[in-house]
């Protein structure tokens, strides 16, 4: 695993109301931003944009209780789940830019393996048209 070594401007972080205990909150990615949003009334906690470039329309996202994992345009980022603070980023350097599923041991891989097979079927047809 590479860590980029040299300092990088952290992206903004918004953070919105008071810390909520981590069973009481769920993950959404989408378009480049990770967003804590409170499982009892759907308000957003915090909402971090993450630095990947153009090609971060889709992201992926796990989380192991205390740090957000989240990949997008071909970058993986750990983010604290309390805060939303940018922690580290990974630039995975000859991976390439497509999908990436997450797993922390013990819990589920997201995105599950039917939801990447429907990916790819989506990818193939366009490239086919």
């Amino acid at each position: 695993m590479q860590i980029m070594s040299e300092p990088t401007t952290p992206p903004p972080v918004i953070p919105l109301g008071s810390p909520t205990p981590p069973e009481d909150v769920f993950l959404v990615g989408i378009k480049s931003t990770v967003v804590a949003m409170s499982r009892a009334n759907g308000a957003i906690l915090w909402s971090t944009r993450l630095p990947a470039g153009l090609t971060a329309d889709f992201v992926t996202v796990t989380c192991d209780g205390e740090r957000v994992f989240a990949h997008t345009g071909g970058k993986l980022f750990g983010l604290d789940l309390a805060t939303g603070r940018l922690l580290w980023s990974n630039e995975l350097t000859g991976y390439g830019y497509g999908l990436a599923t997450l797993c922390v041991p013990g819990s589920v891989a997201a995105p599950d393996s039917a939801s990447v097979r429907r990916h790819i079927d989506l990818e193939r047809r366009k490239s086919s048209d």
